[in-house]
Parts: structure tokens; C-alpha cells; sequence
């Protein structure tokens, strides 16, 4: 779920989309999914991940970044600026 990079953290998420509700849960393998509201469509999935994820973090929507998976359900986000251990417990509440 989560690796330390030069820059701060990845984290490696499963995006559900068209979700009744928005937010993150993790499960107990420690995997996380990130649920959003909007539909896959013109990047407006994406967007919403990004800004779920630096609302439960605390951070700044720009120190937030997908570097993989645009058109998968599988990404991977660049935290910028946070040690992995600092990311894992801002998750887990």
C-alpha cells in the first residue's frame, strides 16, 4: 500500500467510482480503496481521488499526484513532502 520515494510517499490504491458514498477504507491486508461519486469520465474520477486523499491527509491538493494508473483502477498517488509512516496513520483514521 505504501513505499517511501526521494520525494515523500507512494501509495498504491483501488479507485471505486460512481459510489454512493466518498472516502477511504482500508481492509485488513492493508489494502486501500478510495471511493468517489463521479463517474470515470474526462478525468473527473482522478480529480476526486485527489482531493479525498489530501483532505484525510491534510495537504495541499498540488502535493498530490497520480503517477500511474490515469485510466485504471489501480493507481499510484505521489504524497509529496510526507514520510510513509506519516501517511499510514493519517489513513487509518
Amino acid at each position: 500500500m505504501i513505499e517511501p520515494h526521494d520525494k515523500g510517499t507512494l501509495l498504491f490504491v483501488r479507485v471505486i467510482t460512481r459510489s454512493k458514498k466518498q472516502g477511504i477504507e482500508l481492509n485488513e491486508g492493508k489494502n486501500c480503496q478510495v471511493y468517489v461519486k463521479a463517474p470515470p469520465v474526462r478525468g473527473q474520477a482522478n480529480a476526486e481521488v485527489v482531493k479525498v486523499i489530501a483532505k484525510r491527509l491534510g495537504i495541499s491538493i498540488e502535493d498530490v499526484r497520480i503517477v500511474s494508473g490515469r485510466k485504471s483502477e489501480k493507481k499510484t498517488l505521489l504524497i509529496e513532502g510526507l514520510e510513509p509512516d506519516r501517511v499510514l496513520a493519517m489513513m487509518q483514521k
